[in-house]
């Protein structure tokens, strides 16, 4: 009979938009909408579930329970487990298989396979494509132990964009001048940088493997028409960028003064669909009123751009190879550190199929 059943099994086909992900962490929710109680996630291309055990700790698993394939989103937290709703399996938050009612001898294969998790700054973050991370989740002091001096805003953008056309963005630097319409007397430059250190200011070293950066510049900035009303002339503009395979942080500064920085984490949800999610922090100068109308400004300029980046991207085809030109260098190098990672996601996934099917045979015989 066992035989017969795992025969029956087949392995789920490996999602389209699950080929084209790079190992990395990601954004699975925002942590106040977890409680103690399943929640239904759908990441990666998978349908998964989130709860918390009885310390408090996220969890992420494969939503269907691996007995009969009911949904463990509709289940309970129980005892710091999460039971499944048609037989009361429960499991742990290491995804074992703690109780079968009625049973004995719990099956070895009696088990969910469960996702690293970090929670940070407000969200739920889970690695894919490895069994265990490759790098730890880069810090964002900002939000962290300089909090106080930064007027902040969560943002969320549901995006029809892959993970790569969200942080490629960034790179692409001549789409600040043609769609968001920057002004400069002197063009725009981007220069990709070697040196981690040249991007401290963003936060500590991220790994170095994992790190990719630049600095984008506009040395004769024309500043927008509603800052000239009030006075304000800034003539220099600069972004520092640096980020992992699935985030990024960003420090501005507008002669050679910080005035934000962001941090931005995607959530790939299915094909041509993620959510980009992140923090927005505009730095305190004392003066309240100032304070009050510098943020104002930033958040509109910021909705506004990426508003049309959505456009953009709601007819944009990722599948095009593209015909690169001079000022495209900055995105063809992000593209092919992107792909090095998706790489490292695609052979691990590829081993844990195999030693899937090797434990499912070995538990059978």
């Amino acid at each position: 009979m066992i035989e017969r059943w795992r025969r029956a099994q087949t392995s789920p086909a490996v999602p389209a938009e699950q080929r084209d992900l790079p190992a990395s962490w990601y954004i699975a929710l925002r942590s106040q909408e977890l409680a103690f109680r399943p929640r239904p996630l759908q990441l990666f291309g998978r349908l998964l579930v989130a709860w918390r055990d009885r310390g408090g700790q996220a969890v992420v698993m494969p939503r269907h329970c691996p007995h009969m394939g009911a949904s463990l989103a509709l289940g309970k937290i129980v005892d710091g487990c999460i039971r499944c709703p048609f037989h009361h399996w429960r499991f742990d938050a290491s995804g074992t298989c703690v109780e079968i009612p009625g049973i004995e001898r719990i099956p070895v294969i009696a088990r969910q396979s469960v996702y690293p998790v970090v929670e940070r700054y407000g969200f739920v973050w889970v690695w894919y494509g490895s069994a265990a991370p490759l790098f730890p989740l880069p810090a964002f002091p900002a939000l962290d132990v300089d909090r106080d001096r930064y007027m902040a805003y969560q943002f969320s953008d549901a995006t029809p964009a892959t993970v790569r056309q969200v942080l490629e963005n960034a790179y692409d630097h001549h789409h600040f001048v043609t769609l968001h319409g920057v002004r400069a007397a002197q063009p725009l430059t981007l220069t990709m940088l070697s040196d981690q250190d040249a991007a401290r200011d963003n936060g500590p070293p991220i790994a170095a493997d994992a790190w990719s950066g630049a600095v984008l510049e506009c040395p004769m900035l024309e500043p927008p028409a509603v800052l000239r009303a009030l006075g304000m002339t800034p003539r220099r503009f600069r972004v520092l960028i640096d980020g992992w395979p699935a985030g990024q942080r960003f420090t501005f500064f507008v002669d050679d003064r910080v005035i934000a920085r962001e941090l931005l984490g995607v959530t790939p949800i299915g094909p041509g669909q993620t959510v980009q999610r992140g923090w927005a922090m505009i730095e305190k100068t004392g003066a309240r009123w100032r304070d009050a109308l510098f943020y104002l400004v930033y958040h509109v300029q910021h909705r506004a751009g990426t508003r049309q980046d959505l456009a953009i991207y709601r007819s944009a085809s990722s599948e095009v190879p593209g015909v690169p030109v001079k000022y495209d260098r900055g995105v063809i190098k992000f593209r092919e550190h992107y792909r090095r990672w998706v790489a490292r996601a695609g052979a691990e996934r590829d081993h844990r199929s195999d030693r899937s099917g090797a434990d499912r045979k070995g538990a059978a015989e």
